[in-house]
Order: C-alpha cells, then structure tokens, then sequence
C-alpha cells in the first residue's frame, strides 16, 4: 500500500504555501546579493596627469604595452605615440635611435604581435608603415611629429 505524503488536504495546501514563500524569499533574497555585484563598477587603474607626465619624462621606450588613457594623454600633450609591430625579434635599432635623437617628441611602444608594421599616431596624423626604409619612416615621423626637425622640410607638406 502506498503511505501518503500529506494526511489531508489541508497539510498540502500549508505545505505549497511555505514551499512558495521560501522560494519567493530565497529568489528576493539572491537578487539582493546579485543585482549589487552586477552593477559594480569595474575597478580601474586611472593614473593622475602627475603621475603620466613622470612616467614619460626620461623614458620613450617601452617594451610593454601602454594604456589608453597614456596615449590619449600623451598625445594631447603633442607627442608622437609610436607603436612597433614585431613578429620575432624588436631588432629595429634605427627607430629606437631616431626615437632618442628626438628626446621625448615620439615615444616608441613595443608589441610582439603576428605581423610587422608601425602606427605613428599624434594630434596631426596617424600613418601606417610597413616598408622599413629609412626614408619611408623618416618621412612617416615628419607627417605625424607635432614640432618636425628641420630636416623634414626637405619633404614638403
């Protein structure tokens, strides 16, 4: 013979309705707890001018990757933000010492990535090199640098 879960029906009746308030209590219960954590505000490492500004005072090259708050930040201070592009080896020496000779108007960010190219982004242009001459990357500085040597005048506008 079957036993019975509830002996009338009266025990059933309570017992759906304690079963529907705890559920109703644990579902209000957990939006509590979730809803705050879903609208947290993700935490963010948001440097003050100070503190960019003495980042890139005596450095211009760096091997890992800048943020986009750095960037922005430098390049509304005027300054050509250089990425370059390696796929094996950052042998460029001649970037790295263009970058020096021009004491803090371009600062050279390093990405190891598949493919080889330098983006040269600042207030005036962004250009995309892919042919390392010498020329090309010279005349690709003077498009984007803010105050260009002298020597770019041999290119022209």
């Amino acid at each position: 013979m079957r036993k019975k879960l509830f002996r009338n029906r009266e025990q059933r009746k309570k017992f759906i309705m304690v079963f529907f308030a705890v559920l109703v209590g644990g579902v209000f219960l957990l939006e509590i707890i979730a809803i705050p954590l879903m609208y947290k505000e993700p935490e963010t490492n948001i440097k003050s001018p100070e503190e960019l500004a003495e980042k890139f005072k005596t450095q211009w090259i760096f091997e890992e990757n800048l943020t986009e708050q750095e960037k922005q930040f430098m390049i509304q201070k005027g300054v050509t933000i250089a990425t370059y592009y390696y796929a094996s080896e950052s042998g460029f020496f001649e970037l790295e010492d263009l970058v020096k000779s021009l004491e803090g108007q371009v600062i050279l960010e390093k990405v190891k990535s598949d493919e080889t190219k330098i983006e040269l982004e600042s207030i005036r242009d962004f250009v995309i090199i892919t042919d390392f001459k010498e020329e090309t990357l010279f005349k690709g500085i003077c498009d984007t640098i803010y105050y260009p040597p002298p020597d770019c005048a041999s290119f022209g506008d």
